[in-house]
């Protein structure tokens, strides 16, 4: 997000309201800011998304991001086919804290090439707020680091480079 604009993440659901803002992030210099005014009727019914992606058959995907909420609003992970039948590849429900935090997923082996491919976060378990940084999205196994540490360039994938929103 350090170019001030969400692009090219996009939200859905009518009771979405992101702003990129400049204060608070813990990596750069913005970071999203997202309000839940509503609970939706199902988790998925609000989200965040990077779409345009392929997985590769036989490869391993890591998706993380650093969060914080202040009410420790539920999150979802969820790389997935970025059409009807929404197939997950990999699928985790995380509760964020008041602090910041990374919090990861990695996929399992690809049995098949995926396109079109998206990475979500399914965001209407609750009405509140949270906060988004320093998210990535790359080829291998979660390696844990401090915001932007794990920015290795061996381990992308180079169809894929990396998903920077600082």
């Amino acid at each position: 997000f350090e170019s001030g604009a969400m692009d090219p993440w996009t939200t859905y659901g009518d009771m979405i309201e992101p702003e990129v803002v400049s204060s608070g992030a813990i990596e750069g210099s913005y970071c999203l800011h997202i309000v839940c005014t509503a609970k939706g009727a199902n988790s998925w019914d609000g989200g965040l998304q990077h779409a345009g992606h392929t997985f590769d058959n036989g490869k391993i995907y890591t998706f993380s991001a650093f969060l914080k909420s202040p009410e420790g609003l539920q999150i979802n992970f969820k790389p997935e086919l970025a059409a009807d039948p929404w197939t997950a590849y990999g699928s985790q429900v995380m509760i964020m804290t008041e602090s910041w935090e990374q919090y990861y997923i990695t996929t399992p082996a690809m049995t098949d090439t995926v396109n079109p491919a998206t990475v979500t976060f399914h965001i209407a378990f609750d009405a509140g707020e949270f906060y988004v940084d320093d998210v990535q999205f790359y080829e291998g196994e979660f390696v844990p680091g401090t915001p932007s540490a794990v920015k290795s360039e061996d381990k992308l994938a180079s169809t894929w480079g990396q998903i920077r929103a600082e």
